[in-house]
């Protein structure tokens, strides 16, 4: 590959990740499990609504019949399920339910909401893979991975924010075992795909 290339890959990994974060930053909440059909209009564009996918003020949601969508809202540490049909705006204040049922609400631990406002690097890199050697976890780690696992069962959601929580923790490997699973779940994701490494 050349330099040239090399180079080139590095400023689109870049500003992938910097466009990431800018959308995480003015984030509301995220996406941390959609069933069936639904679109996300941003800005007047509308597109496949995805897991780990930001919201901010005035996005809308669209969710058919049957269709269900659950991510964590930052205000107040609380989880929001809602099913379809229905059409829902994001405002700085809440999920404006303009048409369909109000959410099912559950309160959700800070840390592992914290674990929510930062994509997982691997989300940027699909042009370069860099492997490292695994490190040791640290005790501190192993705490912090059982606190924060969810029991058998729980929902796909949970999972999400246990995976995030175990790449922010540089687990990586473990990770991509719960990314797989959760692939297995939802197999028209293309980001799950992504973080699972197929």
């Amino acid at each position: 590959m050349s330099k040239r290339l090399i180079g080139f890959a590095f400023i689109l990994l870049f500003s992938a990740g910097a466009l990431a974060q800018t959308r995480a930053a003015e984030s509301l909440g995220m996406v941390i499990d959609v069933q069936g059909k639904a679109t996300l209009t941003d800005a007047g564009r509308a597109s496949r609504l995805e897991m780990l996918s930001y919201l901010k003020p005035q996005d809308e949601i669209q969710l058919s019949q049957g269709a269900a969508v659950t991510l964590p809202w930052y205000a107040g540490s609380k989880e929001l399920r809602f099913s379809g049909p229905a059409r829902l705006r994001v405002q700085n204040t809440g999920i404006e339910v303009v048409q369909g049922k109000p959410a099912q609400e559950r309160a959700v631990a800070d840390e592992k909401l914290a674990a929510t406002k930062t994509l997982p690097p691997r989300l940027g890199q699909a042009a370069i893979s860099m492997r490292g050697v695994p490190k040791p976890m640290t005790p501190e780690q192993e705490m912090r991975r059982e606190k924060l696992r969810p029991a058998e069962g729980a929902p796909v959601g949970d999972w999400v924010m246990y995976a995030m929580a175990l790449e922010q923790m540089g687990l990586t490997g473990e990770a991509r075992g719960v990314w797989r699973k959760l692939s297995a779940q939802r197999p028209d994701d293309p980001k799950l795909r992504q973080l699972a490494g197929q």
